[in-house]
């Protein structure tokens, strides 16, 4: 007998097929227990950026090694957080920051990129979001959307922020990034978001 998440996922690849850009699944440890059911079940041509900022240098390594053995069989992209160094050392995809974060001046010097390499941003506001856009990254989160259970004291921004914020970047000389929304994403609200001018959206509890 099929189980219920079966049906389940066969709706949210109905439903992410409509989007231009694959979904992207952050990893988090204290929500996902099973790291290899989820990614088994993750859409071919997804990314998953890992965060894991609490594991030690090593440990994050080790988890790292693990998530790409999982992943890279089925042409899923991988993107590290923070940490370009180790990016480099795993041969992933991509970097990914916040807009809370300092990036490295020397990330920003695209020449020491390896080919291809996709740089990811995270922002929380229109200011932040027109701000980011200067730096030219490949990927910009607009989060929180929906109340979400990563952040739940962290006010949300919105359908209708999104939707302003994201024709507003629309408009830009850097309407050539792809935009995605992130925050409290789930079956009941991708239709929603396909509504709005983003390229995709990102998620966690979507993919438990």
């Amino acid at each position: 007998m099929r189980s219920i998440w079966f049906f389940m996922n066969q709706k949210i690849c109905l439903e992410i097929k409509k989007f231009a850009a694959p979904p992207v699944f952050f990893s988090d440890r204290k929500k996902i227990l099973d790291f290899d059911a989820t990614i088994k079940n993750l859409p071919k041509n997804s990314a998953i950026i890992i965060r894991e900022y609490d594991l030690n240098e090593a440990e994050r390594e080790l988890f790292a090694r693990k998530i790409i053995a999982l992943a890279r069989p089925r042409g899923i992209k991988i993107l590290i957080g923070k940490d370009f160094l180790l990016a480099k050392k795993l041969n992933a995809d991509g970097l990914h920051f916040s807009d809370f974060d300092k990036i490295p001046t020397q990330f920003l010097q695209k020449k020491l990129w390896p080919k291809n390499f996709i740089f990811s941003l995270a922002t929380h506001s229109l200011k932040s979001v027109l701000k980011a856009q200067k730096l030219a990254p490949n990927w910009l989160f607009i989060s929180p959307i929906f109340l979400t259970t990563s952040h739940p004291n962290t006010k949300n921004l919105g359908l209708k922020n999104l939707a302003k914020i994201s024709f507003k970047t629309k408009n830009q000389p850097y309407s050539a990034i792809n935009i995605y929304a992130l925050g409290g994403v789930n079956l009941e609200n991708l239709k929603s978001l396909r509504k709005l001018p983003i390229n995709g959206f990102g998620a966690i509890d979507l993919f438990k």
